[in-house]
């Protein structure tokens, strides 16, 4: 009789668990019983590939998807849901903005027509925090560390992932540390290959929605099959009769059923659930309008982004690992000049320019390297008799301006300035120059694509330095306030050889005319 009694005592808590409330109530059917989205009910009915992801209960999911697929109501359901189960949840957003704007927009208008979650408010009912139930939902922004630094939670969600750094998202995910249940939702609209929802995608199980053919019977994944370029012929969107277009087999042409579709793993054995979805398989878009947005854009990376759901740079926004090795040669640089840039942190990241004449390109690399201390790169300046150094001035600006005071006239602390137009701007007395930073990533990318440069032959070294050229992608971005827009680069990986050939471009300009060739060879320094 005890043991009976024990074990319907541990099953009972086991059944009280919000995980296994999860497994007894998913997501989706709970939204077709309960839920009304704008005065109607819920239903999958034209958007069969949500109900997959609605239903997933993998601890760790991830959506990289298109403008306008319903992603965000996915994000805000599966939050309240986790919150009636008893899981305290925190919603993350780029910025506060964005939390009191949804809070407004889309919490407030969903808790309108569904007066049962209403009255699970309690306590507090504030933009930025909602009592369910027993547990707390908290709408956070994460350029703000105070609010990520405030609460504990068993769930985190982030929503436009992309809009917020790698380090606001790790310090974020410290939320959930001590939690026993530990739940992610990751979703976004991609932005650049291998950065935000797409570096999470790439380690997840990639599902993609793969459409049957009932003529044929071949599956065809739409956003694999359309063109990864601007101008190739589009074969799965085709024009009927009447002027209408539709959704095509890739091999029969034959019309696709967008509910006949089933979610495909690349990867199936991987933990973490990826999904891909696209505007080419939601039964709201014109197929038509899709392939005419494809053949009039200005603007391929929102296209690409927006509306098929996938990661997007063209070589004018981003380097490629394969187009900086193309500049390795063999044989020995010509005597000349050298110039070096050196981008600071934990280590010192070191690149030494070649030139045969002031100022003249082509130029040459002729040293690649990685020195733990300040003494290295004085004998580094000996070594190679450096006509010119432009350094990091941040985060060791006192170190940093000690060196440059060793080397007067051939050392430069570097600042970027967002309002430095045109050329870099010195200052003389504090050793130190200025510059537009989205200009000097310009002007180092420009020496590359232009091949005014020479690279040693391949070795893990040149191998490590062209992933970090290609570690940098010029996004445009939007101002919130403004609406103005500007490209600026951002970092998708390690990249501290691109800022230390950028340094090492600008000092080859920045730098005074040439010493005397027979002092500079016998210059001690």
């Amino acid at each position: 009789m005890r043991s009976s009694r024990g074990y319907l005592l541990k099953r009972a808590n086991e059944l009280a668990t919000p995980a296994t409330r999860a497994l007894n109530d998913p997501l989706g059917s709970w939204a077709l019983k309960r839920i009304r989205l704008e005065g109607r009910p819920f239903s999958f009915d034209r958007h069969e590939y949500l109900r997959a992801i609605y239903d997933d209960t993998s601890p760790h999911v991830v959506l990289s998807k298109a403008a306008q697929i319903g992603g965000t109501t996915w994000g805000i359901l599966r939050s309240l849901h986790a919150c009636i189960q008893g899981l305290n949840t925190i919603y993350f957003f780029p910025t506060a903005t964005d939390v009191r704007d949804f809070s407004r927009s889309r919490v407030g208008p969903l808790l309108g027509d569904n007066p049962f979650l209403a009255k699970l408010i309690t306590d507090t009912d504030t933009v930025g925090l909602k009592r369910i139930g027993d547990a707390h939902l908290y709408f956070r922004g994460m350029k703000s560390s105070v609010g990520m630094k405030s609460v504990p939670a068993d769930m985190i969600v982030f929503d436009e992932l992309d809009e917020a750094t790698p380090d606001a998202r790790a310090m974020a995910w410290e939320r959930i540390a001590h939690s026993d249940f530990k739940r992610v939702m990751e979703l976004s609209n991609p932005s650049l290959p291998g950065y935000g929802i797409d570096e999470q995608f790439e380690k997840s199980d990639q599902r993609h929605w793969t459409l049957h053919c009932p003529a044929c019977g071949h599956w065809t994944c739409l956003e694999r099959e359309f063109p990864s370029k601007l101008g190739q012929e589009v074969r799965i969107i085709l024009p009927r009769g009447d002027g209408t277009y539709y959704r095509a087999c890739v091999k029969c042409s034959a019309e696709l059923d967008l509910d006949r579709g089933e979610w495909v793993a690349d990867y199936p054995d991987r933990p973490i659930h990826g999904y891909r979805v696209s505007q080419l398989f939601s039964s709201k878009m014109d197929p038509g309008e899709i392939l005419e947005d494809y053949r009039t854009t200005r603007h391929p990376d929102r296209f690409y982004n927006l509306k098929i759901g996938i990661p997007w740079a063209d070589l004018e926004h981003r380097l490629d690992v394969p187009t900086v090795l193309a500049l390795c040669r063999q044989g020995d640089a010509p005597h000349g000049y050298r110039y070096m840039g050196v981008d600071t942190g934990k280590l010192l990241h070191v690149v030494i320019l070649q030139t045969t004449g002031y100022k003249t390109w082509p130029a040459h690399v002729v040293h690649l390297d990685v020195v733990p201390t300040f003494e290295d790169l004085d004998a580094l300046m000996r070594e190679h008799k450096i006509q010119g150094c432009v350094i990091d001035g941040l985060p060791e600006t006192h170190k940093t301006r000690e060196f440059a005071e060793r080397h007067v006239g051939r050392a430069w602390m570097n600042f970027f300035n967002e309002h430095q137009r045109g050329s870099p701007r010195r200052n003389y007395r504090e050793r130190k120059v200025e510059v537009n930073r989205t200009e000097a990533l310009d002007a180092s990318r420009a020496v590359v694509r232009e091949g005014k440069v020479t690279l040693p032959p391949p070795s893990p070294r040149v191998q490590e330095f062209a992933r970090h050229l290609a570690a940098d992608a010029k996004r445009l971005e939007e101002d919130e306030a403004t609406g103005a827009q500007r490209y600026r680069y951002i970092k998708t990986a390690q990249n501290h050889f691109s800022f230390a050939f950028t340094y090492a471009v600008l000092a080859l300009e920045l730098t005074g005319p040439p010493m005397d060739p027979r002092l500079l060879q016998g210059l001690h320094l």
